[in-house]
């Protein structure tokens, strides 16, 4: 199984259905998973997000183990680790993020809460609690470059056993571009609309 990982809208949908061309394997999202198999508890509409059936999820990615998964919460795979062969965490410069969400028509604090999650590189934190676990962790930065070119530049430091994570968005920003992000964070968080 390989795992691409990232924040929503960072392109991990592209990149996996790439990288699983790329290999002859099946692309899926854990997000299917869920609904298909129905492994959910009940619905928060204020996150409009289903609460998960941890353990029945657990039993049910067993049987994915020749796919490319796409997710966004890396903590399942973590119990899987005999069956993941690598994950690739995309990521996305914020700014381009922050567009791309507020283009989807997102709810402006979820827009806020998972561009701050890029910025601060919350899931690439966790990969690399799985790289510290001796699994194979690259990192593709989705914001250049073409699905078909990041898929093979990712299956071939893979294969290489390359350890390539992670951009830490705080220190690569240039200040202006920071200064953006966090007035716009700010304004979504709060509700107040800025442009």
């Amino acid at each position: 199984m390989i795992v691409v990982v990232g924040t929503p809208g960072a392109g991990k949908s592209l990149l996996g259905s790439s990288i699983a061309r790329l290999l002859g394997r099946r692309f899926v999202t854990v997000s299917w998973i869920v609904l298909e198999k129905g492994l959910w508890i009940q619905y928060d509409a204020q996150r409009r997000s289903f609460v998960i059936d941890y353990e029945r999820l657990l039993e049910a990615l067993k049987r994915y183990t020749r796919h490319v998964v796409e997710t966004h919460w890396l903590e399942p795979f973590e119990e899987l680790l005999d069956v993941v062969e690598g994950v690739v965490v995309t990521r996305c410069h914020p700014v381009v993020l922050l567009r791309r969400l507020e283009r989807r028509g997102w709810p402006p604090q979820k827009v806020a809460e998972n561009v701050e999650a890029e910025l601060v590189g919350v899931i690439a934190e966790e990969a690399k609690r799985l790289a510290g676990k001796g699994v194979p962790v690259v990192e593709i930065d989705t914001t250049r470059g073409s699905p078909a070119q990041n898929a093979a530049d990712a299956v071939k430091m893979l294969r290489r056993g390359e350890a390539r994570c992670c951009t830490e968005w705080l220190s690569v920003l240039r200040e202006e571009e920071l200064g953006f992000l966090l007035e716009k964070l700010t304004s979504l968080s709060s509700g107040v609309r800025t442009k």
